[in-house]
């Protein structure tokens, strides 16, 4: 649908502290590109800003394969406390009897402390030709998780999106719910969540509209060779006057030090668009990605 080094795996491998106290242990946690409200994002600041407040561990050994060069991947890679991000960047231009540019890019944070894990997901795209705007469209997502379990997590995703040439001057999108991991072995990884919230929607025509909705997702990531990977997310948000799903599919291929090779093919539909709008959408980028941690 839709990012680099600090890993983690539930079930497969104990929490930084369960190692030293018993029980339960303690956790924080894609058209293409879209850059995220600010109002949105004020949870996810509060999160970073009292997680640095609090003493950290060191950061994980260095391993491009473990960045998460994916939202999906890198709010559930996680291992130790710390910092680790990634920055992708495509473009494409034509010149002659039709000129065109085409961008797109992708900022994403992951911050993680005990038992939780906060990530940030910023993400544009813009395309023109013979100077004419053709498609536009920004978007932000934060997910905050906690870890009650090494299975288990319960979590707060926050979205906000304005992509005007599909229908959407604005849209907010608030979730509360529960996730847990299915299948945790050395490469592969599955992450199912289920949750409620609402949805606020400004379409580009008609008036605003607001409702309940219930989110499903699912979480994929194989770790094919340790140079390629495979990620895939499906996620389904069913409200009152649409419902939106979204499968992306992304192949990472490691280049060099910090730099990979992200190709991704994206499908999105609204059941219900404004009038002169199509339901189905979709999008294939080939990004290159530099990732730090």
């Amino acid at each position: 649908m839709r990012r680099p080094a600090i890993s983690r795996t539930r079930g497969v491998q104990l929490f930084q502290d369960e190692s030293k106290t018993p029980g339960p242990p303690p956790k924080v946690t894609g058209q293409c590109s879209r850059i995220r409200a600010t109002a949105l994002l004020l949870p996810t600041l509060f999160t970073l800003t009292l997680g640095l407040a609090l003493p950290r561990r060191a950061h994980a050994d260095y391993d491009w394969n473990e960045i998460d060069l994916d939202n999906t991947v890198l709010q559930k890679t996680t291992k130790t406390s710390g910092f680790q991000g990634s920055i992708s960047l495509g473009y494409l231009g034509t010149t002659g009897n039709i000129e065109s540019t085409s961008l797109n890019g992708k900022i994403l944070i992951g911050y993680r402390i005990h038992r939780w894990r906060t990530d940030l997901d910023l993400r544009m795209i813009q395309a023109d030709t013979n100077q004419v705007l053709t498609d536009q469209s920004r978007e932000a997502t934060s997910q905050t998780d906690y870890d009650f379990t090494a299975h288990n997590y319960s979590f707060l995703y926050l979205d906000y999106l304005n992509a005007p040439f599909s229908g959407y001057d604005r849209r907010y999108t608030e979730v509360v719910g529960y996730g847990r991991r299915l299948i945790s072995v050395a490469d592969q990884s599955l992450d199912a969540e289920i949750g409620v919230g609402g949805r606020q929607s400004q379409p580009t025509t008609g008036t605003p509209r607001s409702s309940a909705i219930e989110r499903a997702a699912l979480d994929y990531h194989w770790k094919i060779s340790k140079t390629s990977s495979l990620l895939e997310g499906l996620s389904i948000a069913h409200g009152v006057f649409n419902t939106y799903t979204e499968s992306e599919t992304s192949l990472v291929l490691h280049l060099a030090g910090n730099f990979a090779l992200s190709v991704s093919y994206t499908i999105s539909h609204n059941s219900a668009v404004p009038v002169g709008f199509v339901k189905t959408n979709t999008e294939t980028s080939v990004s290159l990605i530099y990732s730090f941690n």
